[in-house]
């Protein structure tokens, strides 16, 4: 057990995160806002689970934090999911069924991560909270 941990620990440097980054110019109910980011986050950790087991598992062994972020702009949430992919880091779109408040194909939420508190960080940091 200690071996598997001591692994998992080496695979990422220091804690981990999921950061879910909400767009606010759409002007989505809180109801909504929370649908979303659920819809986020199960995408990001099915991405993971295919991708990198390691962080996944330490994400949730450190409770799997997750931080909620607003944009103002679609360009600016494709502009971190960019950045995002080439730094490695799982980033997911959720695009909306158009049933309630938005277009169908609407981008509603990006999830970044489960990865290092410093990397996400380096994406997300300069964010503020919703």
């Amino acid at each position: 057990m200690m071996t598997v941990l001591r692994k998992l620990i080496s695979t990422v440097a220091g804690p981990t995160k999921m950061v879910l980054v909400v767009r606010s110019d759409l002007g989505l109910r809180k109801g909504k806002i929370a649908s979303q980011c659920a819809h986020a986050a199960v995408m990001c950790y099915i991405r993971s689970a295919s991708v990198n087991q390691a962080k996944l598992n330490l994400w949730l062994s450190d409770g799997q934090p997750k931080i909620v972020v607003k944009v103002e702009s679609l360009e600016e949430m494709d502009e971190i999911a960019r950045r995002a992919r080439s730094k490695h880091v799982v980033a997911e779109i959720v695009r909306d069924a158009g049933r309630t408040q938005v277009s169908s194909g609407t981008e509603t939420v990006l999830g970044l991560g489960p990865d290092s508190c410093d990397v996400i960080d380096s994406l997300a940091g300069h964010l503020k909270l919703l």
